[in-house]
């Protein structure tokens, strides 16, 4: 019995509130069932010992009920009556007695039965809590596996994006650099024109500087040619001019001899044809003077 009580307190120990009351009121009920159990047991063994006594005395009666039948029928017929009285009062107190040990044992049934059920309702209500929290355990893990699913599919959606991205600026790159390629290819080809063009520009400028050396040289033939003509008319010019110079020069001498000649001679005196200054200034004005001077 008591380690029935102390399984019995383990599993209410187990069990949620609501139920440890009506758990503990059925093992209290259990408990008296069990006890009244007890009771009708040791009232069964009392009545057994009983009844083997009435057995012994009524094996005791018998042989004197015979005896006493030897001895006369009347006593035996009444004994017999009184026996059969006696025996019908026994059957009906054994058979009250067995009808309320029947009753006793039919409620400690009911009661074992009960605590039975609620112990079944107990592991029952533990097996459900059980499953709960399985169940929960299992929600929060396919809670997880789909947070994890999604946060997979999102990263693949990601990458996914991220691969578009990067295919979008290679096609845009891909596109940039056809573009770039056409672009350098009309910049070659207008670099091409180009030095085309400057390559004609330069053979005509090398054609323009040629007739123009040439011309250059023309012209300097023809202004050497002019600057010989000039200078030999410059020299000519100067002959000339010495020629005149030399003929003023005797001039003035034969004038200056002529006034020496009249200042020598007595008489009075007369103003001089031309002085010293307006010969200077008469040599000064004339064109190889100024030719010299470089005027």
């Amino acid at each position: 019995m008591t380690v029935w009580k102390r399984r019995s307190a383990e599993r209410i120990q187990q069990l949620p509130e609501g139920r440890k009351a009506l758990a503990e009121r059925y093992t209290i009920d259990a408990e008296e069932a069990q006890r009244r159990e007890e009771l009708a047991a040791a009232a069964a063994a009392t009545g057994a010992e009983e009844q083997a006594r009435r057995d012994a005395q009524a094996e005791l009666e018998r042989s004197a009920a015979e005896e006493q039948a030897r001895l006369a029928a009347e006593g035996e017929r009444k004994a017999a009556d009184e026996r059969a009285r006696r025996a019908a009062e026994d059957d009906a107190r054994r058979a009250a007695e067995a009808e309320e040990e029947a009753r006793r044992r039919a409620e400690a049934e009911e009661q074992a039965r009960l605590v039975a059920e609620a112990e079944e309702q107990a592991r029952l209500a533990a097996e459900a809590e059980r499953e709960r929290k399985a169940a929960e355990e299992r929600a929060r893990l396919v809670a997880e596996e789909d947070a994890r699913r999604a946060a997979e599919a999102e990263e693949e959606a990601r990458r996914r994006a991220e691969a578009e991205e990067r295919a979008r600026l290679a096609a845009e790159a891909e596109r940039e650099r056809k573009a770039a390629e056409e672009r350098a290819r009309l910049v070659a080809e207008e670099d091409a024109r180009r030095a085309a063009e400057a390559e004609e520009e330069a053979r005509r400028r090398a054609e323009a500087e040629e007739r123009a050396r040439l011309a250059a040289e023309a012209e300097e033939t023809r202004l050497a040619a002019q600057a010989e003509r000039e200078r030999k008319a410059a020299e000519e010019e100067q002959a000339r001019l010495a020629a005149e110079t030399e003929e003023a020069r005797l001039a003035a001498e034969a004038e200056l001899g002529r006034q020496a000649a009249a200042e020598a001679e007595p008489g009075p005196e007369e103003p001089a044809l031309v002085s010293e200054t307006a010969a200077d200034e008469g040599r000064e004005e004339l064109p190889i003077y100024r030719w010299f001077d470089g005027t």
